[in-house]
């Protein structure tokens, strides 16, 4: 009878630590949010420097570096979009794919990619990441 206890309590543990597993791959999939990167640059000046053209941008220190963010999205389309926006401003980017869990953001990101979604105006599509990228500063960053 002890036995039967044991392994049904160590059998129990084991599928309960796997259906833990599958569900945050699950979450961090769902919130998976592309970012439009600039580059990277060892300090703020220099980071400054490089970027004193583009006018929408956001700076932010991630570990030893400062990274430029021009823009965020959870869509496909609207990273192809942007994309083509840098590309026809001359700039390299690279996309980087993060997980946010700030679910205030996340709805503002989807209110968002639906207004870019819905516009072809380059300079709307600007005004609208410039917000997007206001309210990651103030929502996840601060």
């Amino acid at each position: 009878m002890v036995v039967a206890i044991f392994l049904g309590a160590v059998l129990g543990n084991f599928l309960f630590e796997q259906y833990k597993l599958e569900d945050k791959s699950v979450v961090r999939e769902v919130n998976s949010i592309y970012f439009v990167m600039e580059g990277s640059y060892g300090t703020l000046e220099q980071a400054k420097e490089a970027t004193k053209d583009i006018e929408v941008k956001l700076i932010t220190k991630e570990d030893a570096n400062y990274v430029v963010y021009l823009a965020i999205t959870k869509s496909n389309d609207n990273l192809e979009k942007l994309e083509k926006i840098y590309e026809d401003l001359k700039l390299n980017t690279t996309i980087k794919k993060m997980s946010i869990d700030n679910e205030e953001f996340l709805a503002t990101l989807e209110q968002m990619d639906l207004l870019i979604d819905k516009t072809t105006s380059q300079d709307e599509i600007l005004a609208v990441n410039e917000v997007v990228l206001a309210n990651y500063q103030e929502f996840v960053l601060e």
